[in-house]
């Protein structure tokens, strides 16, 4: 005698275990189309670093937030020569300001750093400093009396004014420098930004016509 095997029988999957199972496969499906790719990065937020210096859309280098410098010579800053940055390195410009001060002035670290040269540059005494974050200024023609290595806090007397800086209009100038590393493998690779742009605003300068030749004789 042949026996029928019905629906619930061995040889079949229970019609409950069948159920179950499309309602399983009917949940994920839809869940899993709903889940983003891996490959999609989340959202980030705002970077918590902040750069030392950016370039802006006129090409023109800007410093990012750091302590404020006080003025490299004492009293009111005197500007004789302003920066005037080349359009190209290898171009000519004026890569700093000249600062009119007597001979023999002190010249003052403008903020907390390390000295890191101090010497002769084709015959220019110069000093430079490190402020760290990739900011490097620098000072001639100026009597060193600190040496490389030196670690200086701002307003440290560093050396002394000398006169005879090329194209000054006055006894003596003192040219100020101030460059940003860009990440090139050398120094010449840096990018020069303004130094009074650093300055607190207690310590703007003023800025002098250069003296002509006749001027107030009378």
């Amino acid at each position: 005698m042949i026996r029928s095997r019905g629906r619930g029988g061995r040889d079949g999957a229970p019609a409950g275990v069948v159920t179950a199972a499309l309602v399983v496969v009917l949940v994920v499906v839809p869940l899993a189309s709903a889940a983003p790719p891996a490959s999609v990065p989340p959202a980030s937020g705002p970077s918590a670093s902040v750069p030392s210096a950016s370039v802006t859309s006129a090409g023109a280098v800007s410093v990012g937030p750091r302590p404020a410098m006080v003025g490299p010579v004492p009293g009111p800053l005197s500007v004789v020569t302003p920066f005037d940055p080349p359009a190209r390195r290898w171009l000519p410009g004026h890569r700093g300001v000249d600062l009119a001060a007597e001979p023999y002035s002190p010249v003052l670290s403008p903020a907390d750093g390390t000295v890191s040269f101090a010497g002769a540059v084709a015959g220019r005494p110069v000093v430079s400093i490190d402020h760290g974050g990739g900011l490097r200024t620098t000072y001639e023609p100026v009597a060193a009396e600190v040496s490389a290595g030196d670690v200086v806090a701002a307003g440290a007397r560093i050396g002394r004014l000398l006169a005879g800086h090329p194209g000054c209009p006055v006894v003596a100038c003192l040219h100020w420098g101030a460059r940003v590393a860009s990440g090139g493998p050398s120094g010449d690779d840096d990018d020069y930004v303004d130094p009074l742009a650093l300055l607190a605003a207690t310590h703007r300068p003023i800025r002098l016509k250069p003296t002509l030749p006749g001027d107030g004789v009378g």
